[in-house]
């Protein structure tokens, strides 16, 4: 095979760790192009590539793209390698943080379950494609509003993480990230807002104030902020993660709509109505583009443009918000 794709390749990993996911994309994509032309739908090599494709496609917020890869990757992988296979391993394990971002928690739950199992009973507890995958299953217990499981899981994984690879290590900030946003959802404020800002100095200092994974935890802090009353605060930090997430991603990102209906809350409690109001509805139109009517960033959206109508004397588009919501919560 041409030696020229193989470079493309690492290449593009290179860029996707580096946060530069448009520049991944291309490399990705011819690679796949040529594995495909060269060697078949079915070879392994050509599959690896479909998978870094799916994931590219995931973090970009190309949802659709990415779960239609995402099943033929697994579907093949099993039909080829078996379920215990390491390499399908991997792909039910970015299928599953697809599911997860397309708001199907309980397909995403159970992947990871048996994921965690399997990478259990063939790598031990404690390898770490294991705790990756119990990092995972608490990011769903979160999406799933299951608070405590996730902090259990992330208290036991972060202490594991700090012995063996070290507080600075891309693996330990994530986790230290998700227990600083766990802690937000269970009002553990201080402890969410103490490890929120150390995780982001280090990221700041490591991966730079331009990388998703900083973004991401600007962001969080930001909400963090928000329910602690230090409103201005939120308000600097979630102005700086929009901007920088629009200008890396693109308006039609996930991450930037989050951050968008995020401002929007903020501005609520700064009582800047009208403002609010111009967010909340853009993100919400853009939202229902992207994900289901259910989805948990949707629902948490309509809940701040409810309360905007509201104070705005919108009263019957505040009375026709509340009764979609009558019909998505449980």
């Amino acid at each position: 095979m041409d030696i020229v794709p193989d470079f493309r390749h690492e290449y593009g990993k290179a860029y996707i760790f580096a946060g530069e996911l448009e520049k991944a994309k291309q490399l990705q994509i011819s690679v796949l192009e040529n594995r495909r032309k060269t060697l078949g739908d079915d070879h392994p090599d050509t599959l690896e590539a479909m998978y870094w494709v799916a994931w590219i496609y995931g973090d970009l917020g190309k949802l659709q793209e990415a779960e239609e890869l995402g099943i033929l990757v697994v579907s093949k992988q099993r039909e080829i390698l078996g379920d215990n296979h390491l390499v399908t391993l991997d792909a039910m394990a970015n299928l599953a943080i697809t599911y997860n971002r397309l708001g199907r928690l309980q397909e995403a739950e159970a992947l990871n379950l048996e994921l965690l199992e399997r990478r259990r009973r063939i790598l031990g507890q404690n390898h770490p494609e294991t705790v990756i995958s119990m990092v995972n299953l608490a990011v769903t217990y979160n999406h799933l509003s299951r608070f405590r499981e996730a902090e259990v899981l992330e208290v036991s994984v972060l202490q594991q993480q700090k012995s063996s690879l070290g507080e600075n290590h891309p693996g330990t900030m994530h986790t230290m990230s998700n227990l600083a946003f766990t802690y937000h959802k269970l009002e553990i404020l201080q402890e969410a807002e103490d490890l929120g800002t150390m995780v982001l100095e280090m990221r700041r200092s490591i991966l730079g104030d331009n990388h998703p994974d900083t973004l991401l935890t600007i962001g969080n802090l930001a909400m963090t902020y928000n329910k602690l009353g230090r409103l201005q605060e939120a308000e600097t930090l979630l102005v700086e993660a929009l901007k920088k997430r629009i200008d890396l991603l693109g308006n039609h990102h996930l991450s930037a709509l989050r951050t968008q209906s995020n401002l929007g809350s903020t501005f609520n409690k700064l009582e800047r109505w009208q403002e609010a109001e111009d967010l909340l509805v853009l993100a919400l139109e853009k939202q229902k583009d992207l994900l289901s009517a259910s989805h948990p960033h949707i629902i948490d959206t309509i809940n701040s443009l409810v309360i905007t109508y509201t104070k705005l004397g919108k009263l019957k588009q505040a009375e026709d918000l509340n009764e979609v919501l009558k019909g998505l919560e449980v």
